[in-house]
């Protein structure tokens, strides 16, 4: 993937994961917006892969295993289906 492709495919996960996934509810607070960024490689690593079951896989594990919550899995798989549009139109020069 292009350098642009790449850094704008990180970009709008960062804030796909921070505006719409947000499962803690503190997109609100322009305090945290740093919140998620830690998870951004793991997705953008699943997402590469273009394996939707492995990026709800990957929202999953961090939201149960990292931050002890339940899993909510209609907000991972509404979130998998928006990460995956963006990936689709950034690939197909729709950015």
């Amino acid at each position: 993937m292009e350098r642009f492709k790449s850094d704008e495919l990180e970009r709008r996960v960062d804030e796909v994961l921070f505006y719409k996934w947000d499962p803690i509810g503190v997109s609100a607070y322009i305090s945290a917006r740093a919140e998620y960024r830690s998870y951004v490689p793991a997705v953008l690593d699943a997402l590469n892969k273009g394996d939707r079951d492995a990026v709800l896989g990957v929202l999953q594990r961090i939201q149960v295993d990292a931050m002890g919550e339940a899993f909510n899995s209609t907000l991972a798989e509404t979130t998998v289906d928006l990460l995956l549009a963006h990936k689709e139109a950034i690939d197909r020069g729709h950015a």
